[in-house]
């Protein structure tokens, strides 16, 4: 699926070359030190196959996992590509999954669905999935079914219904891995529109009501690079969490963080620690709103062959 195992973000181009703003990034480095004791484990529901993604909502937490056969063998659509969709299971005090099931929606078929974020009522979800027609795809040279976010609400008794494809996806570019703010008023997202610096960026609009939406807006040249960037999550205390292959990180791609409170323009996102990073490829960070324990989705040594989910505490 373009842009989830997209390897695909820069170094800052602001250079400091002060003692004096050396120090001074220093001391922001040290600002956003996390928990040394901070536990990391493999969930007991990763397989071979493919589970990326963790969001908890309300009582229920949801992630992405390859669309199966009866016999549990991945479904590839005709490009050979892995089919996904989202499943559900009830959260547990010690973060493994149980009991995990498709989620119920009203739309039929074998269509991608992944990367989904959520209202904090439960009652919308956004989520990654493909034009149903083929756009040009300026990244391959042809014509591909492009990504797109769709919205959709929940309905008892029904399950997800009313699917509506955001206005601002364009068929010809991608748009993928949405992620609402904590006030449900803003939705973070990738792109790689017109102007892009890498071959993803992140960009962001207003959202009213889940109903409209404002200008597309990408986010400043601190946060984005040359390189990729994919799957924005904003936690409780409004910090900036994506995934990025920008030079000088621990592994393929690397977990960042970003205080989206601070005024101060100059400020770099700081690559997360041991064992959050690791030299593999580390993407799809969620923080829980107690803002210690979470979600990681990681291709490391030791793992299950695809990608696989951990659950973290003590952050």
């Amino acid at each position: 699926m373009f842009l989830k195992k997209q390897k695909n973000t820069e170094e800052n181009n602001i250079m400091f070359k002060t003692k004096f703003t050396l120090l001074f990034l220093l001391a922001l480095s040290y600002g956003f030190s996390q928990n040394k004791d901070v536990e990391v484990k493999k969930l007991e529901i990763n397989t071979k196959l493919d589970h990326f993604a963790a969001r908890v909502s309300g009582d229920n937490i949801y992630f992405s996992h390859n669309m199966t056969t009866k016999r549990g063998r991945a479904i590839k659509d005709k490009f050979d590509g892995n089919v996904y969709t989202i499943y559900e299971a009830p959260v547990s005090k010690d973060g493994e999954i149980r009991d995990a099931k498709p989620i119920k929606k009203t739309e039929l078929g074998q269509f991608n669905m992944s990367v989904a974020t959520y209202s904090k009522d439960g009652k919308y979800m956004y989520f990654t999935t493909n034009h149903l027609g083929k756009g040009t795809n300026k990244l391959k040279g042809m014509e591909t079914f492009n990504l797109q976010i769709q919205r959709s609400e929940y309905e008892e008794g029904k399950g997800w219904t009313n699917f509506t494809t955001l206005p601002f996806c364009d068929p010809n570019h991608n748009f993928a891995h949405p992620a609402l703010s904590p006030d449900g008023l803003t939705l973070y997202f990738i792109a790689d529109v017109k102007g892009t610096k890498g071959k993803s960026d992140l960009y962001k609009v207003s959202v009213s009501n889940h109903k409209t939406y404002g200008e597309v807006i990408k986010l400043n040249e601190t946060i984005n690079s040359s390189r990729t960037e994919i799957f924005p999550f904003v936690s409780a205390d409004n910090t900036l969490y994506f995934t990025s292959d920008r030079r000088g990180g621990k592994g393929g791609l690397d977990i960042y963080k970003y205080d989206l409170k601070d005024s101060n323009l100059f400020k770099s996102p700081v690559s997360l620690d041991l064992p959050i990073n690791s030299r593999g490829d580390d993407f799809s960070f969620f923080l829980n709103d107690d803002l210690t324990t979470g979600y990681l989705s990681s291709r490391r040594l030791k793992g299950e062959g695809g990608d696989d989910l951990y659950y973290f505490n003590k952050f």
